[in-house]
């Protein structure tokens, strides 16, 4: 599984196809449009000041060409779908042959403005300009030759009637006629001097004429006398256009949000209303082709769309001509941008319109910093500051008596705050910038760009060629050691220890201790980075040169770029949640970002419920999105091909209840998921111990198993011995029947497999025989006596005497015992052998006590015990005496009192401390026993 989440998590960091679906630039750009194309109902180019913009869903979005333009273009035309060229100022050409995708500078001759371009032939084109500039292209727009106009007056739009015959609108109340493809034109003049500024002939005889103040006429004759038609405006028309449906209706665009238009070929006009506040100049106007929906474009990126042959008109797009600077959102909908000469706008709506709150005087802003939605401050060159506190419906300046530029500021409440600055400028102020402290020590003369604090007490702000102060009460502040000689442009803190740092050249900084050291993140870029922000700890965002846009999502450890669909410089990004964020830019750029995961799920999985420790296939009947992963997890197995397709295979690892899971998954997160349960069995394991007793006794039942499988069958064997109970299961009952080494064997099967048998190895036992013949005396007087048996190895004995004649006073367990007897009769001295298996048979051996039987051996010579009676001491002597071996005392109830052994050669025994009362002295050998009664006083 950890590997398969490492698949994963490179899928969705580095798959970015599709990713423009979460970019959407807002407004328009700041730029001025000049000209539109359609090349078919879906796909058109719209060329203007340093930008060309392509749609290929009939206008509902579009899309920058991602080139660096360094030119205005003014015209645009196609042949057929792939091959276009584009002309503009000095003389300016530029051709594509994909669409509009992308675009190759060629040379075209002159250096005078090109204005209008139109097409003639299959590879022919002619282009017009200023000082009279005709250019023929022969060839696709590659090489351009020059073509005699006769004038050098300007010349603004240029049309092919048909193949033959064009005319050129030009200043001063001129056109031009060509009957020869262009090759050769001739001067005319209109009654009037107005500028002619749009043509266009909806037939071979029937052409329009637009131009200075109004001016609208019209030929019936192919352009050989033209009359005058009120068109009821004395505001500058720019194009005309016809109805490719219906050429009666003839539309005109200008000045001011000019629209004019007529449905009968001229006799009357009306003028349409945009509304009060359009008043923007309107350039240039299309119809898409065979269709009555009209596209108008003009000043500052501003688009109109008609769906009624331009009888009423939506707003599509609408730029503002600035450079944004700064941007700060204080939530998914709600922010602040500024740019130059003192434009602040705020939006409510997440950027969808914005409302203008500029400051008292056209000041370039260079940062602001807004406490919430009401509260905030603005700065700009020479320390001019301003304040609001009802979101820029009115501004108090703010008094900076250092005269430095501020560059950033750091609110710990509106009142409070810190600001950094020029010349490395650091001020605070504790009344919301009426006074400033001008005592702080910065240590340093770099050019400052931000200050933040982790806490009350420790900040750090940035600067130029890697400058990094550091204070503790922010009163003086140390430089601490650079990292980087790069400019450091914007910071962001993460929490109370942990803040990132961008800046030129791609460099990203890191601190994990409050700015103390510092780390270089890799950015994969050499950009410069302008601007970062976070929206928690783990989710951020920067914005850089040239349109880059780089997001994280684990605290700024690592970032991917995001492709923005611009070339803009983004100067500014704020995060409006963890899933939105604003960037804006140079020429007007506003882009939201907004990540949004897949919605809904795969479906359901198609495959083996049931499985086996092997390979097998599952699938969901769906395919790949554009910028989205087919993401799969499984449970107790391994992926081992498919992974971001609909069918992967499985090697399945670990039996038991498993799972298949799939979701539609892209850097935004997962869409629902679809999961499939699998029983994963395996073919029984060979390498089990069967759990049960090695070692038994005959005729007992003892329990033997294995550990329980489910969907397993058990099958048992046993050598010696009958399976009770538990036949086909991990547990069986034996009852051993045979003595010896037997056997239990088991094998194993599942629907995946058998295997071969498991094998135990028991010992059977029986319980032991007879022990062998008792050896000592049958008939015995009182006192100790020896009985012994062999003795087999591993067995133990036990010996028992029947009545209460004797007691057993040592060797209990083993083949040799002594017997104290202490009572005359007949009694039963028994022995039996144990082992594990129980008891075997008695052996019996009858034994008779009897004081009196005891006879004196042969007759011992000079026998004397004395004194009898005695005060405690005896004397035992004779010259004999060694003929017995022992000799002991003991009283009437059988107790022993002493005894000792008698020695070779022994001749007397001395006794002392015997008890008062009758004691009986016995000497014993293997002649016989003798006993003498003494009474001790």
């Amino acid at each position: 599984m950890n590997r398969l989440s490492a698949i994963v998590f490179f899928l969705l960091f580095f798959s970015y196809s599709g990713w423009s679906q979460t970019w959407t630039r807002m407004q328009s750009w700041g730029l001025d449009f000049e000209s539109i194309h359609w090349i078919n109902d879906q796909e058109g180019i719209i060329v203007g000041e340093k930008l060309i913009i392509r749609t290929s869903n009939g206008g509902t979005t579009w899309e920058e060409v991602l080139q660096k333009f360094d030119t205005r273009f003014y015209d645009v035309v196609f042949f057929g779908a792939e091959k276009g060229v584009a002309i503009g100022e000095k003389g300016a050409v530029f051709l594509t042959n994909d669409k509009g995708k992308s675009w190759q500078k060629r040379e075209s001759g002159t250096t005078n403005d090109l204005l209008s371009i139109s097409k003639t032939s299959v590879s022919e084109v002619v282009a017009v300009g200023k000082n009279g500039e005709i250019r023929i292209s022969y060839d696709f727009g590659n090489t351009w030759q020059k073509v005699v106009s006769g004038t050098t007056v300007q010349l603004n739009d240029i049309t092919f009637v048909n193949q033959n015959m064009a005319f050129i609108a030009a200043d001063d109340g001129k056109y031009l006629k060509s009957f020869d493809m262009g090759t050769t034109w001739t001067l005319s003049n209109l009654s009037v001097s107005n500028d002619l500024y749009g043509i266009a002939f909806s037939s071979d005889l029937i052409g329009y004429l637009v131009g200075e103040n109004g001016l609208f006429q019209k030929t019936v004759d192919g352009g050989q006398t033209w009359t005058n038609l009120n068109s009821t405006t004395t505001t500058t028309l720019r194009k005309v256009t016809f109805s490719p449906l219906d050429v009666r209706i003839v539309v005109a665009v200008g000045d001011l949000g000019n629209i004019i238009r007529t449905t009968n070929s001229g006799s009357t006009f009306s003028k349409v209303n945009l509304g009060a506040s359009a008043t923007r100049k309107i350039s240039n106007t299309s119809f898409k082709p065979n269709s009555n929906q009209q596209v108008a474009i003009g000043q500052d990126g501003y688009l109109l769309n008609s769906a009624n042959a331009g009888a009423n008109w939506t707003q599509g797009l609408g730029g503002i001509r600035n450079h944004f600077s700064s941007v700060d959102f204080k939530n998914q909908t709600t922010g602040f941008i500024s740019g130059q000469s003192g434009n602040l706008f705020v939006t409510s709506n997440s950027a969808t319109s914005l409302i203008n709150r500029p400051l008292p005087e056209p000041i370039d802003i260079r940062t602001i910093d807004f406490w919430n939605t009401g509260f905030g401050y603005t700065s700009s060159a020479q320390g001019k500051i301003y304040r609001t506190g009802n979101s820029g419906s009115t501004w108090v300046p703010v008094f900076n008596p250092s005269g430095k530029t501020i560059s950033g500021f750091y609110l710990f409440a509106p009142s409070v705050l810190y600001a950094a600055g020029s010349q490395g400028y650091i001020t605070k102020s504790f009344d919301s910038g009426v006074t400033w402290d001008q005592t702080v020590v910065s240590n340093t003369s770099a050019n400052l760009k931000d200050v933040v604090f982790f806490d009350f007490a420790v900040g750090f702000a940035i600067g130029e060629k890697g400058q990094i102060s550091w204070s503790f009460g922010g009163n003086i502040w140390e430089n601490i050691p650079k990292v980087t000689q790069e400019n450091l442009n914007a910071l962001a803190k993460l929490d109370t220890t942990r803040a990132l740092i961008v800046g030129d050249g791609g460099i990203i900084l890191k601190t994990e201790d409050k700015a103390k050291n510092w780390k270089i993140i890799s950015s994969g870029t050499t950009k410069n980075l302008n601007s970062i922000d976070f929206f928690n700890e783990k989710v951020g965002f920067i914005a850089g040169d040239e349109g880059l846009a780089l997001i994280s999502l684990d605290g700024g450890e690592t970032w991917v770029n995001s492709p923005t669909g611009t070339v803009r410089n983004l100067t500014g990004v704020s995060a409006g949640t963890d899933t939105r964020a604003y960037f804006v830019g140079e020429d007007g750029t506003i882009l939201s970002y907004t990540c949004i995961p897949p919605a809904g799920s795969l479906g359901a999985i198609t495959g083996d419920t049931q499985s086996c420790i092997l390979s097998t296939v599952y699938s969901v009947n769906a395919t790949p999105l554009p910028g989205s992963e087919i993401i799969w997890r499984v449970d107790g197995g391994e992926i081992i091909s498919g992974q971001g397709t609909a069918k992967i295979e499985v090697e399945w690892t670990s039996p038991g209840r498993n799972a298949v899971l799939v979701s539609r998954s892209n850097f935004c997160g997962s869409g629902e998921t679809s999961s499939l349960e699998v029983t994963v069995g395996s073919t029984p394991p060979s390498n089990l111990t069967i759990i049960g007793e090695g070692s038994t006794c005959r005729e007992s039942t003892y329990v033997y198993s294995l550990p329980n499988s489910e969907g397993t069958t058990y099958t048992w064997t046993a050598t010696g011995g009958e399976i009770t109970k538990g036949h086909g299961t991990h547990q069986v009952e034996i009852r051993w029947n045979q003595s010896g080494q037997q056997l239990v064997s088991v094998s194993q099967e599942n629907r995946c497999g058998k295997t071969n048998p498991v094998i135990k190895t028991v010992i059977v036992k029986s319980a032991p025989s007879q022990p062998s013949p008792i050896s000592g005396e049958p008939q015995v007087g009182l006192g100790e006596q020896i009985y012994e048996i062999e003795r087999i190895a591993g067995l133990d004995y036990r010996w028992t005497i029947s009545g209460t004649g004797g007691k057993i006073i040592s060797g209990q367990g083993t083949g040799r015992i002594v017997v104290l007897w202490d009572k005359e009769g007949d009694f039963e001295l028994a022995v039996e052998a144990q082992n594990e298996c129980n008891f075997g048979p008695k052996r019996v051996l009858s034994v008779n006590v009897n004081v009196i039987t005891a006879l004196e051996p042969a007759p011992v010579t000079q026998l004397k015990i004395y004194p009898n009676p005695s005060q405690g001491q005896v004397t035992i002597t004779s010259s004999g005496l060694d003929s017995w071996t022992n000799l002991i005392v003991f009283n009437p109830m059988g107790q022993l009192i002493q005894s000792q052994d008698i020695s070779t050669g022994q001749t007397e025994i001395n006794l002392s401390g015997l008890p008062r009362g009758l004691v009986l002295i016995q000497l014993q050998g293997k002649n016989g026993n003798l006993s003498k009664k003494v009474l001790v006083r």
